[in-house]
């Protein structure tokens, strides 16, 4: 922990009826997200925290593990128990891209031009976009970070019609639907999006800085326009251990 930080702040009141390790595990989880705890940051050994709080080992134990489960914490075998950096959250309520999504939600979108062509689609993508077989369609893959942090490796198809996009634009702009917005003026109004989880591949596991163990969520949007037509066919690969999607659910 660095030095500014306070342990009062932990301070564990054993006359509530709330069990000690569940106090311990929300002021932890409440400095984490208010910052207090930065990512990366090394926290005390189980001993050294139960010792400075007057808890027995156990407590703390218990609060760190439930901590890990949730994804705030990480123990590195050897080496001791990590503050994780914050998940992304993406609410599956509207059609936003990642840039706004990311914004929206506190952290800073970056994305990294990995390579941009015109390919001839395969079937997947000619069915996604109401296309002919081995039409020419623009590929642009991104790798997409979240303060600064590998999040995700992008990869979007863009009908014909689009496929003079400026790069330039979409290097200045930095989001994809407001480069196609201001160049042609098309902008999303839906989607269908698919989710999976699967293992990562060799160019996953290199852009992404994870684990051949570490699951990736395999996403697929086809996103339209006004007119309900498909100019986007999105394929995505998003870190497990940082990111998690949000269905809000509303009674008919």
């Amino acid at each position: 922990m660095p030095q500014t930080f306070n342990l009062s702040l932990l301070s564990i009141d054993k006359q509530l009826p709330t069990p000690a390790y569940l106090q311990l595990k929300d002021k932890l989880s409440k400095a984490i997200d208010q910052g207090r705890l930065s990512p990366g940051m090394a926290l005390p050994s189980e001993r050294d925290l139960a010792d400075s709080l007057g808890l027995s080992r156990m407590t703390v134990r218990r609060a760190f593990e439930e901590l890990v489960a949730e994804k705030q914490l990480e123990q590195r075998q050897g080496s001791g128990t990590y503050v994780l950096p914050k998940r992304v959250e993406q609410m599956i309520d509207r059609v936003l891209g990642f840039t706004e999504e990311a914004q929206n939600l506190g952290f800073k979108a970056g994305s990294e031009l990995l390579e941009a062509k015109r390919v001839l689609a395969d079937a997947v993508v000619a069915k996604a976009l109401n296309l002919d077989n081995r039409t020419e369609v623009l590929s642009i893959t991104r790798l997409r970070t979240a303060d600064d942090e590998p999040l995700a490796l992008q990869t979007a198809y863009l009908i014909p019609e689009l496929a003079g996009l400026s790069l330039s634009l979409l290097a200045k702009k930095g989001s994809l639907y407001k480069a196609i917005q201001e160049q042609f003026g098309v902008s999303p109004q839906g989607a269908r999006q698919t989710v999976s989880a699967k293992l990562p591949s060799t160019e996953e596991r290199q852009y992404l800085h994870i684990l051949k163990d570490v699951p990736v969520l395999a996403l697929e949007r086809i996103t339209l326009d006004a007119d309900g037509r498909a100019f986007e066919f999105v394929r995505s690969s998003y870190r497990g251990d940082r990111y998690k999607m949000v269905l809000d659910l509303r009674s008919p």
